[in-house]
């Protein structure tokens, strides 16, 4: 495209380098240091035209109207490579691409979503290159904005219940059916993450078979991508002993939960964005988007110590646009109540609602297990934001309840009920259906 290596500083508008006599309409482009030619590449674009880019002091600039992803339609000529675009909107850099087809005007993405309005754009050549056998340049089409996708405002997360019978033997398949059905349902439900309120093992023993076992039942959540946490519940801990038996000092032993991090792992959870002690995952959190708004899932340990709390405040108010589920073993008692006792450990899930829940806007469910079968109750905020909780825990010696969660974005609200798939069993009476959850967005 070069006939001379001097490049005049020439603002071509319109069709200016298009054969005379050439019908077309008005380039959509303004080009400096460029031209306007006739249009090579397909699908052909409605001027007829591209714009021609030959030097790295040439550029293009167009207004382009409505609101998602910039799409930049060109071709290039290869040249020891391939021409790379610098593309701002504003004057501000939103990213380059490099177009890879001397034929093919595809679109290529470019920068985050824009919102609805008018953009200027600039698009700049940033890699040329000329030598006696060939010259790089860029020839674009047109510029655009690709609407975001649909969003499926409604999926599910599911919440497992205590497990610690299910790992006793090596016959008992309960655990590892309940994730081979939730995996096999994935699509159906749009099931997009996975928690477990705690007591994932009953005890440990010298050779750890329970967690092994509980290991196994769940890796087909990994091997599937499905992301998932456990909360930590008593029995997971080194307090936990044979039949229930308490061992001592309890407090101490309640920490102790080096066998369980060795097992479960945040690798191994897949989504975890933070923990609270290095190499933990007592207290951890993670992130997903889903229906079009943002989840964090925060596991707090059983009977948290005060900085462990402090720091599940720090991650909440860190993160005002997502909408907040904590899990936690111990929160709800089995008559709905919030628990007053905070056990061998450090304070009482009273504690944990008073100087936690109650005081982020964006916080909006609490799951637990420990007591009773299950319950729920909604609480109101200190910003007038309604909070629900769940208990599921059931401690099933038959079968293996997993309680569901779908969420409809659109509609703002929540849809729960409980399900065991090993007997193929409902439980009607702890179904239940909110409206106006005021999601955060």
């Amino acid at each position: 495209m070069r006939i001379t290596r001097a490049i005049m500083a020439v603002v071509v508008v319109l069709s200016a380098g298009v054969p005379a006599g050439a019908a077309h309409a008005a380039s959509p482009f303004t080009v400096v240091n460029g031209s306007i030619q006739a249009a090579t590449g397909t699908p052909r674009p409605s001027s007829g035209t591209h714009a021609t880019l030959w030097h790295n002091a040439s550029y293009a600039t167009i207004v382009v109207r409505g609101a998602g992803r910039l799409v930049v339609g060109a071709i290039g000529d290869h040249c020891d490579g391939w021409p790379t675009l610098r593309v701002r909107v504003g004057g501000a850099l939103v990213g380059e691409v490099t177009v890879t087809s001397a034929t093919d005007y595809g679109g290529y993405p470019v920068g985050a979503e824009l919102p609805d309005g008018t953009h200027d754009v600039r698009i700049e050549l940033v890699n040329d290159r000329y030598t006696g056998a060939c010259d790089r340049n860029a020839h674009l089409a047109y510029v655009r904005t690709q609407p975001p996708p649909a969003v499926d405002p409604r999926f599910t997360f599911a919440v497992v219940p205590d497990t610690q019978e299910e790992v006793l033997n090596a016959r008992d398949t309960r655990l590892r059916q309940r994730v081979d059905w939730l995996v096999a349902q994935r699509a159906t439900l749009d099931l997009r993450f996975v928690t477990h309120s705690g007591d994932v093992v009953n005890y440990d023993t010298p050779d750890h078979a329970q967690y092994e076992r509980a290991r196994a039942a769940l890796r087909p959540l990994e091997t599937a991508g499905l992301p998932y946490t456990l909360a930590v519940g008593n029995h997971d801990t080194q307090a936990a002993g044979p039949d229930g038996e308490l061992r001592t000092p309890a407090g101490q032993l309640l920490r102790d939960t080096t066998v369980f991090n060795r097992y479960f792992t945040a690798g191994r959870f897949g989504a975890v964005g933070g923990q609270f002690e290095a190499g933990k995952v007592d207290n951890a959190y993670a992130t997903y988007t889903a229906g079009g708004v943002r989840w964090l899932v925060l596991s707090l340990e059983l009977w948290p110590r005060r900085a462990a709390v402090d720091w599940a405040k720090a991650v909440v108010a860190a993160h005002p646009r997502h909408n907040v589920v904590i899990v936690t073993h111990h929160h709800l008692e089995s008559d709905a109540s919030i628990g007053q006792s905070a056990g061998y450990g450090s304070t009482s899930p009273q504690y944990v609602f008073d100087n936690l829940v109650r005081r982020y806007p964006n916080i909006r469910f609490v799951f637990s297990g420990h007591t009773g079968t299950a319950a729920s109750r909604v609480d109101t905020g200190v910003h007038g934001n309604r909070i629900y909780s769940f208990l599921q825990t059931f401690h099933s010696r038959s079968t293996n309840p997993v309680r569901l969660v779908e969420i409809d974005t659109t509609a703002d609200s929540l849809r729960t009920w409980i399900y065991a798939p090993h007997t193929d069993e409902q439980f009607p009476a702890h179904a239940r259906t909110y409206t106006g959850i005021n999601l955060v967005r």
